[in-house]
């Protein structure tokens, strides 16, 4: 083949993928003064996060759909506010009606979710104070570690020295947060929440946390460290606390993409990379569909390892040990994303007028043994009979997403088979919205259009491996010094100049950009 250049001379870096945490690590990269090329295979960027017209006058985010776990260290470094990103709380944290038409919900401060508890069960209301405690002695240790490279097991003195200091970090942990952490990391949502609380619904309003993206039910050990996953974020400084972006989630990967232009990187769509070119083990640059080679002294990664690793890395590359690994780990999150148009806010049974519950997240999802049944049904049969999903109707915050009077809802459904056939989409689709319509009757009479995607969807869409959100499981093997695998927990990859910098690495899933922001500083370390 006859090797096409790049228009521009050899960049220090290109990144491959415009996904939020691509846009962080150029960002970071551009402010050191090296030059940046991020290439996105889509017409837009964002990745995940972005925000797309999806019927005549309605738009909303594509996949990601809420804030929290934005890090506020990245806010700031990238001074992304300046950049025209807005954060605003949501006025309630969830609201979950139920079969028998009452509701639960955590309101906006513990006195007013205690209030709400009350109705269900004195017991839990006395005993939520202790357990936001609980949660939040682990969430603050771990919290530590985020913005840190975890060390690679076995690896060199660079590796000593960060497992030396993660332990002079961890001495004088008290050993009550020690025990959260080992339960977290080793029991069930279930196990754990039994151990709290005595009313189902109450148990089941924390428990949605543990299967958010999560293909598994909350009986599955581990699932505890999903739950804690979601507890990490904040809005304003405040704790535990979701926001939304207005104009959707495609704002934060805007923001961020405007500060990494300011700072000299060039950011190209349209442009699939197919190869990632090695000469003597180490990376110099990536091959393009259209031929272009483009030359770079690294290269990172926004996409799946196991995209990256299987499909873009040359096979003879990899130990062949090393790319069975890398095909074991585990992908897919069962997730069954929906977008729509709506003539009217809906009226839930157990609350029909309109009020700040309908700017929260509305769980339909009553117990425990719902959520399990879910999860067993989608392993059965692909698709839950009665499914998981949380709604949010972001336009009641944000008058941007649709014409006046109308509304924009987000559906996040589980449980659906990663393997089922897209062709189902819309009987799928159909069930979803049937499911809200128990629950608040007339919303399917409400709907004026929709988008749906399906796991496979997720997939050939934008770049999600199994149409896992978390590029990857967040099970105990593959998580910190196992993320995504045992020996690539720096970042760095068996290929010198090939780096990781997506939620395939540590920490994991969600808009955070903290894969990016220390991706960039282990690739400043090395250039």
């Amino acid at each position: 083949m006859t090797e096409i250049q790049s228009k521009s001379q050899k960049w220090d870096c290109v990144i491959i993928g415009g996904g939020h945490n691509g846009l962080t690590a150029a960002a970071y990269l551009a402010k050191a003064g090296k030059s940046v090329l991020v290439v996105e295979s889509r017409g837009t960027i964002g990745g995940a996060a972005v925000t797309e017209t999806f019927h005549p006058g309605f738009r909303n985010s594509l996949a990601s759909y809420t804030v929290s776990l934005l890090n506020p260290q990245i806010i700031q470094d990238l001074d992304l506010y300046a950049h025209g990103l807005r954060i605003v709380q949501r006025p309630f944290s969830n609201f979950m009606p139920l079969p028998d038409d009452r509701y639960l919900s955590t309101g906006s401060d513990l006195a007013a979710t205690q209030a709400a508890f009350r109705r269900f069960s004195e017991k839990d209301a006395a005993r939520l104070p202790d357990y936001y405690n609980w949660l939040a002695s682990a969430a603050d240790v771990l919290k530590q570690q985020l913005l840190r490279t975890p060390p690679n097991m076995g690896g060199g003195l660079r590796d000593w020295w960060r497992s030396g200091a993660l332990i002079h970090s961890l001495r004088g942990v008290p050993q009550a947060a020690q025990h959260a952490i080992f339960d977290m990391f080793t029991r069930s949502a279930r196990d754990i929440l039994d151990g709290w609380f005595e009313n189902e619904h109450i148990k089941a309003l924390f428990g949605f946390d543990a299967v958010v993206g999560n293909y598994a039910a909350p009986d599955e050990a581990g699932s505890g460290y999903v739950l804690l996953h979601h507890v990490f974020g904040e809005v304003d400084g405040v704790q535990g606390a979701w926001g939304h972006a207005i104009g959707g989630m495609g704002a934060i990967s805007n923001a961020i993409a405007s500060c990494a232009a300011q700072h000299g990187a060039h950011i190209r769509c349209d442009t699939r990379v197919t190869r990632v070119m090695t000469r003597d083990n180490v990376a110099y640059g990536i091959e393009t569909a259209d031929g272009e080679h483009i030359h770079a002294r690294c290269v990172a990664s926004n996409t799946t390892p196991k995209h990256l690793l299987l499909d873009l890395v040359a096979e003879n590359d990899l130990p062949a040990e090393t790319r069975e690994r890398v095909a074991q780990t585990r992908y897919g999150s069962g997730t069954f994303r929906m977008n729509v148009a709506l003539d009217c806010l809906p009226r839930f049974t157990a609350l029909p007028e309109a009020g700040p519950h309908l700017s929260s997240g509305i769980i339909i999802a009553p117990t425990l043994d719902y959520m399990s049944q879910a999860y067993f049904d989608a392993r059965r049969e692909g698709v839950s009979r009665e499914p998981i999903v949380e709604m949010l109707i972001p336009s009641t915050l944000d008058d941007s997403l649709a014409p006046p009077g109308k509304h924009v809802a987000s559906l996040f459904c589980q449980h659906v088979s990663p393997d089922t056939d897209p062709a189902q989409r819309d009987d799928i689709a159909r069930r979803m919205i049937a499911t809200v319509d128990r629950y608040a009757p007339g919303f399917e009479e409400s709907v004026l259009g929709y988008v749906a995607l399906t796991p496979a969807d997720l997939e050939s869409k934008l770049g999600l491996t199994g149409g896992d959100i978390f590029h990857g499981a967040l099970s105990l093997n593959q998580l910190f010094s196992a993320r995504p695998m045992l020996g690539m927990a720096d970042y760095r990859t068996p290929i010198k100049g090939l780096y990781l910098c997506g939620s395939g690495a540590h920490p994991g899933g969600g808009v955070s950009g903290i894969p990016g922001h220390n991706a960039a500083r282990e690739m400043l370390r090395d250039l």
